[in-house]
């Protein structure tokens, strides 16, 4: 007979496993099965709704004589969001303003449908009036749309890294940025009317060997149909007298910051006419701010300097002491005082 040592204990006798516990498993399981197939009945469905609104516009915008025109369109995005990619779209208005993409991507949240996010890739043209042409490359261009019930509530444009030229009848303009961005919303206690917000940050303009940092709040009468969805026409909104009231707007360059606010809209022939008075910090810096924009030797630059310090009133910018300018446009002339200043291309 073998002795059993004094210390060994008999084993506890196991528990018997409970098939309640299984069962919650199984229907865990279940339950997250189920999940993913309401889930994925739900993306479908959605995504042959946005298939069906993307053949309704396009086809509503071949019907009124324009076009929109995605090449190797593919929508995807599963599971968590929606996502269509044109390489290259091509979109054309019924007025004939036209614009093209190298790419294009839409991309909205499958939970979250009515915030939507736009990219596209340059180079890029958008030709917005008769001979005068936007072309630009960039590194990011994004455009955020958050979509009420029955138009845009705010729509926000970002670019990173822009390189545009501006090309209009008689004259060409360049500029180029670290960053820019554009947001608009529909103005608060007038619903007729849009906000817009303006900015750049580090833009070069050719012959100026400082760079520019900018920005403007402004509104824009009429301009709620922007963010409607139907389409507007840009140039007769600006058409209404007083079309723009610019509420604040500066440019800083250097030691040189101009502060304007006031109104301006275009006549029939496309001229600028309005009132923008100006309140200029360092004014004394300006000839050499201005050089680069006329011949080597001119004296126009002094000449505007000293009308601004002759014209101008004392006030102060930002605690720094300035002079404030009536400067005016006329049928396209700007006007500082009685001195002209030179004509602005016209818009058309």
């Amino acid at each position: 007979m073998t002795d059993t040592p004094a210390s060994a204990e008999p084993a506890a006798p196991q528990a018997p496993r409970r098939k309640g516990s299984r069962r919650g498993y199984i229907w865990l399981i279940a339950l997250v099965v189920l999940g993913i197939a309401l889930w994925s009945a739900y993306w479908t469905v959605a995504r042959g709704m946005a298939v069906d609104v993307l053949r309704n516009v396009t086809e509503a915008a071949r019907v009124e004589g324009g076009e929109i025109a995605c090449g190797g369109q593919r929508l995807g995005g599963f599971p968590f969001h929606l996502q269509l990619d044109c390489a290259p779209l091509s979109l054309r208005s019924p007025r004939g303003e036209s614009a093209g993409f190298d790419a294009f991507r839409a991309v909205a949240l499958a939970y979250n449908p009515w915030h939507v996010i736009l990219e596209a890739e340059s180079p890029a043209t958008v030709d917005f009036a008769p001979a005068s042409r936007l072309a630009g490359t960039w590194e990011t261009a994004r455009a955020s749309f958050r979509v009420g019930t029955s138009s845009i509530e705010r729509a926000d444009f970002e670019l990173t890294a822009p390189d545009l030229a501006l090309a209009l009848p008689g004259a060409n303009a360049s500029l180029a940025a670290e960053t820019a961005s554009l947001h608009l919303r529909r103005t608060p206690q007038r619903d007729a009317d849009a906000d817009m917000a303006v900015a750049l940050s580090g833009a070069a303009v050719p012959g100026v060997m400082l760079a520019l940092d900018a920005q403007a709040n402004l509104t824009l009468k009429g301009g709620a149909v922007l963010l409607s969805g139907r389409g507007a026409d840009l140039i007769a909104l600006l058409q209404n007298e007083e079309a723009v009231e610019v509420s604040d707007a500066r440019v800083s360059s250097g030691d040189v910051t101009v502060a304007a606010a006031g109104t301006l809209w275009i006549d029939p022939a496309g001229r600028l006419n309005g009132s923008l008075p100006l309140t200029i910090a360092g004014a004394n810096r300006l000839p050499a701010l201005l050089a680069p924009y006329f011949p080597e030797g001119s004296n126009v630059p002094a000449s505007l300097a000293g009308a601004v310090m002759g014209f101008g009133k004392p006030a102060t910018l930002d605690g720094a002491p300035a002079v404030t300018v009536p400067l005016a446009f006329d049928a396209g002339t700007a006007r500082i005082g009685i001195i002209p200043l030179g004509t602005v291309p016209p818009l058309r």
